[in-house]
């Protein structure tokens, strides 16, 4: 009987032990007011909820409010060839982590540790071209590079990963990035600037 009344009273304790626990509280949830600084020289669009919320452009800053639980996300803006057909790049929608008060989050060409370069691409030959990025296995043809006319043509790439593979090409034929082609290797194009990615290439005819 004392066995039974002891093993009933440890049984009751458990019990009262487990309903009186207390169950794990949510994150508190709460606005907080960060600051996003954009160092591309793409303008980037900050959206909060899917929500456009600003638009920076290079060496900008603007301070973002948002709550604890919003989705916040960046995405860059696209460059045009001379017939204002935009150009592709592989910066898509980036996450911002919502920060605490008053901290700064810095947009860069280094997203996700992955390194991105944009190309300012001069062209002095008589001669239009295509412009392709090649990773290693697979050719981007990213636009139209026009011939020299009174002035150097010129054309703005977009962004795109840099790896040990990666080339910036400028092929004779001016339509479809075949043929024979002029190329920038990884090592030249690591020559970024700190930051913004950019870099500046030239076409001459001696290449």
């Amino acid at each position: 009987m004392v066995r039974f009344q002891r093993a009933a009273t440890l049984l009751v304790l458990a019990l009262t032990a487990a309903c009186s626990g207390e169950a794990p509280s949510a994150p508190a949830v709460y606005t907080t007011r960060f600051i996003a600084s954009n160092d591309l020289i793409a303008p980037i669009t900050i959206l909060v909820d899917g929500v456009p919320n600003v638009i920076l452009a290079n060496g900008m800053s603007a301070p973002i409010t948002a709550s604890t639980r919003s989705h916040v996300t960046w995405t860059s803006a696209k460059p045009a060839d001379a017939q204002g057909h935009m150009i592709p790049d592989e910066i898509g929608v980036n996450e911002i982590p919502v920060r605490t008060m008053n901290d700064v989050f810095e947009i860069t060409n280094v997203i996700n540790d992955q390194p991105y370069f944009t190309a300012s691409i001069h062209n002095y030959t008589n001669i239009t071209v295509s412009i392709g990025i090649f990773d290693g296995s697979a050719l981007t043809c990213a636009a139209v590079l026009p011939a020299a006319q009174s002035a150097p043509g010129f054309v703005q790439t977009g962004y795109y990963r840099l790896t040990l593979h990666t080339e910036l090409r400028a092929y004779l034929n001016a339509s479809a990035c075949t043929g024979s082609y002029v190329s920038w290797p990884s090592s030249e194009l690591a020559a970024y600037a700190p930051k913004s990615g950019w870099l500046q290439v030239s076409l001459t005819s001696g290449q």
